[in-house]
């Protein structure tokens, strides 16, 4: 493939760039090109953990499986996770490099742009083609100077561009006419293409539409991709995600609950739970709503002490204090882990100004808060100790570490830990994680991505079951190999889909 990139943009957030970029890094992959994703900007409190110990945001870790290959980080040079407050820290090529407020100076863009077309020829050098995603829409004309993930990104190289939009949302044609409307001559030329995704009704009603949309723009549509309700891919932003068991209306054995926090990261980590077909899994933003679950769990967030306080002020923390007490478990995963000990101490103000929090607990633990972030892929042999992982002993699991504190046990803690760490970004290590409360009811981790391994969601699920006096059930269904099957179906859905012809020649010079 001669020009290498081709680039996804949409007329809005949540349109389905993620969703095209990804099939068509399957649907390259699976013709046996070597393929690699990339997204130049991106701000998400949704990250992952490559091999080499570097953080970048998860939907272009799920691109890399996708197109069948290792993610790094130069498929996502700038990252940037909001933390409130109007400041976001600012992670470089998988390194968080400091913290920057709402406005940006030119030193900022050039630092940026360079790191940017740095990692897009790295990835050029060493690959067929390269699928670029974009964030947003490419004409907010308020930030258009500063956007450093749509139009300055194409023209580096030139790549061709294809316009999604969502035809569910009403007013899509409209949208792909007033994107097109409110970009300079130079941008307009680089789009070659148009996308109508998530339709459902009749095909021949819309058919008019898209006859004008071609004599109006001059651009070819593409296709028109069908409304895809039953392949649930990890979504990126927490305004996307929908959990399944939450929406069912059927009876459900288990009823799981998640507690919303303000700046929640990381909510990829319960996915795998949301397609088990017993369990109903939640948002809990209200006391009422804890009532009545089976498990609690808190998960991780960006800004820990800032929203221990809004679960104090909300009434949540006396709920899920009391829940406890009664006898209902509580998971915290990471920030939430640290949320669930006794003290929380920030000497270097990592989190905000206060410097010592009182925390839920739960766990006889305290946390300090460094000023250096711990990012790692990781290996672990469970050590079997809370309640819920009875017949977990000496199980080995996967996961990753993304945080800036370590806890440790109070001299009252009994220090029954949960997990022990061999292998940090493949390095040889013997690191104890976790705690367990006395009564072994209630645990922590800063261990993400837990849920992804099959075995410990499924002891997890059925000890669940067991508390309330249900029969365990066998679960033959692998996340990661549900996963492939859906990379499949939904690529084959996309190809069928689209004119993937003249997709492919956008990939040649001679097109461009």
């Amino acid at each position: 493939m001669d020009n290498k990139t081709i680039m996804i943009q949409g007329t809005a957030s949540d349109v389905g760039k993620s969703m095209v970029a990804t099939a068509l890094c399957r649907i390259f992959a699976r013709n046996n090109f070597k393929v690699a994703p990339f997204k130049s900007w991106n701000m998400s409190l949704n990250s992952a953990v490559t091999a080499g110990g570097g953080e970048i945001g998860i939907a272009q870790v799920i691109q890399a499986e996708a197109a069948g290959v290792e993610p790094v980080v130069d498929m996502q040079p700038i990252l940037v996770k909001p933390k409130g407050n109007g400041l976001s820290q600012v992670i470089v090529r998988g390194k968080p490099i400091g913290e920057m407020g709402q406005q940006k100076d030119s030193k900022y863009m050039r630092m940026a742009l360079k790191n940017i077309e740095l990692a897009l020829n790295k990835l050029r050098e060493n690959n067929d083609i390269v699928v670029m995603e974009g964030a947003g829409s490419p004409v907010e004309i308020n930030v258009k100077d500063w956007d450093l993930a749509n139009m300055k990104v194409a023209a580096l190289f030139k790549s061709p561009v294809i316009l999604v939009t969502d035809v569910a949302r009403g007013g899509a044609l409209a949208a792909l006419v007033g994107t097109l409307r409110l970009m300079e001559k130079e941008e307009r030329e680089l789009v070659k293409g148009l996308i109508i995704n998530r339709f459902r009704g009749d095909f021949d009603l819309l058919k008019p539409g898209l006859d004008f949309l071609e004599e109006y723009t001059g651009k070819p549509v593409l296709g028109v991709i069908p409304y895809l309700k039953d392949i649930r891919l990890p979504e990126e932003d927490s305004a996307s995600l929908q959990l399944q068991g939450g929406k069912s209306t059927e009876q459900r054995d288990l009823k799981i609950g998640i507690i919303q926090l303000p700046h929640m990261s990381n909510f990829t980590d319960f996915s795998p739970l949301s397609l088990a077909k017993d369990v109903s899994l939640t948002y809990v933003s209200t006391p009422l709503q804890v009532r009545g679950l089976d498990l609690i769990i808190i998960p991780g967030t960006k800004s820990t002490t800032s929203d221990l306080e809004y679960i104090k002020n909300k009434g949540l923390a006396q709920e899920i204090q009391f829940s406890a007490r009664k006898g209902v478990p509580v998971i915290g995963i990471c920030g939430g882990y640290q949320m669930m000990g006794q003290f929380l101490y920030d000497p270097y103000h990592t989190e905000g100004e206060r410097e010592e929090i009182r925390g839920l607990g739960l766990l006889p633990i305290k946390t300090n808060f460094l000023a250096e972030k711990t990012t790692h892929q990781v290996k672990a042999i469970s050590r079997g100790g809370p309640l819920l992982l009875q017949g977990l002993e000496g199980e080995e699991m996967t996961a990753y570490e993304i945080h800036m504190g370590e806890s440790s046990y109070t001299e009252q803690g009994n220090k029954s830990f949960i997990f022990n760490i061999f292998s940090r970004s493949d390095k040889c290590v013997k690191i104890e994680d976790g705690s367990l409360s006395e009564n072994r009811l209630h645990f922590g981790t800063y261990l993400h991505g837990l849920f992804n391994n099959d075995i410990l969601r499924n002891t997890l699920l059925n000890n669940l079951r067991l508390r309330k006096g249900l029969a365990p059930i066998k679960r033959s269904l692998s996340y990661q190999k549900g996963l492939i099957a859906d990379y499949d179906q939904l690529a084959d859905i996309v190809e069928d889909s689209l004119d993937m012809d003249l997709i492919y020649s956008m990939c040649s010079k001679k097109y461009i």
